[in-house]
């Protein structure tokens, strides 16, 4: 595994997971420090509320995953 590959990973299983990021939805790699380091979820590096970058299921008023 490549070092970047590895230490995206690391991102992902240390932080990354709990604010909503994955494999296929990572901060760019020069943005991933700051994101760490200040624990920045996946809607508000994306420049969205949570309610805007998951929806709301208008059938039963949640926000959808």
């Amino acid at each position: 595994m490549s070092k970047l590959m590895s230490y995206a990973q690391e991102f992902l299983e240390t932080i990354g997971d709990q604010l909503g990021y994955d494999e296929q939805n990572l901060p760019e790699f020069k943005d991933i420090e700051m994101v760490w380091r200040h624990h920045i979820p996946i809607w508000e590096y994306n420049g969205l509320t949570e309610e805007e970058y998951y929806g709301v299921d208008e059938n039963e008023g949640k926000t959808m995953p």
